[in-house]
């Protein structure tokens, strides 16, 4: 079966399992997490083992780091080309207070992922697991929450700046924002440790807007470095709100099918999100900045 991609994948590829709490009915639960190169990285039970995994809200599904998943079962591409994997039933996995049984995972070869934060990594938590859920990230504390629907989380000493909607692009979330007089549409990515910029549209902006970064690069799922072209964008306004001085790579996307065909224009990682607390609520579509 054939997959369309954004750097692991990017295609809505939903799956119904079970969901409990793990202390009966299910509260709110906060839980720390590791910063590493800007990846979200929290410790999780699989299967009854305790072990490192990203947290990534551009990944549709539960990926597993297997070196030795080399089966043509799916085929997916990334910012360097085609991967390979194979289907993987979990009978339970368990993180911030939730267990889900039941699920399907892609298994994958990303032991890049554990060079890059010298960690083992397990895996990558993406859209199925957090799909009923608000999720409050705060880069400030190192704290992740996740919050049912009709629940309302305790916040202390969060002020709310903006509430901004956002679409669907296939299981990514994506906004809108502009540049100068360039209008985006970019896809929420807590996985990605830089922000990304089709080069089509990098070409529009005003040139006393950007000031090119020289050596920039990226590390891919394979562990190579790609030389790519970008640079630090003076000023980006998201929901009447401008973010100043954000890094954006700048790269040809053609090959996303799932961005090309939605009209996406780019990624928000890390350099946005580390501003400072954000809650992604998924049922209502919408996006929460504070400070």
């Amino acid at each position: 079966m054939k997959l369309k991609a954004l750097k692991l994948l990017i295609t809505c590829f939903i799956l119904v399992n079970q969901l409990e709490a793990i202390n009966g009915p299910y509260l709110p639960t906060t839980t720390n997490f590791e910063l590493i190169r800007g990846m979200v990285v929290v410790q999780a039970e699989l299967d009854g083992s305790i072990a490192n995994f990203i947290l990534d809200t551009g990944s549709p599904m539960m990926i597993l780091n297997e070196k030795n998943a080399i089966s043509a079962d799916f085929q997916a591409n990334n910012l360097q080309g085609g991967m390979r994997g194979e289907w993987k039933n979990i009978d339970m996995f368990a993180w911030a207070g939730v267990r889900k049984f039941d699920l399907k995972a892609l298994t994958t070869d990303i032991s890049a992922l554990e060079m890059v934060t010298g960690k083992p990594i397990a895996g990558l938590i993406g859209y199925d697991f957090l799909e009923d859920f608000e999720l409050l990230i705060d880069f400030d504390r190192l704290l992740v929450t996740l919050v049912p629907a009709g629940a309302v989380a305790k916040m202390e000493d969060w002020s709310l700046r903006k509430i901004v909607p956002f679409t669907f692009a296939g299981h990514l979330p994506v906004i809108e924002a502009k540049i100068g007089d360039v209008q985006l549409r970019l896809g929420l990515d807590t996985g990605c440790n830089t922000n990304m910029l089709n080069n089509s549209k990098a070409e529009e902006l005003d040139a006393e807007l950007v000031t090119p970064v020289s050596n920039a690069g990226v590390i891919g799922m394979s562990g190579e470095s790609i030389n790519i072209n970008a640079a630090d964008v003076v000023e980006t306004n998201i929901g009447g709100l401008n973010f100043w001085n954000m890094r954006f790579v700048f790269s040809d996307i053609s090959h996303l099918q799932n961005l090309v065909d939605n009209g996406v224009d780019g990624l928000l990682g890390f350099p946005f999100f580390k501003s400072g607390k954000f809650s992604l609520n998924y049922t209502a579509r919408t996006i929460s900045i504070w400070e």
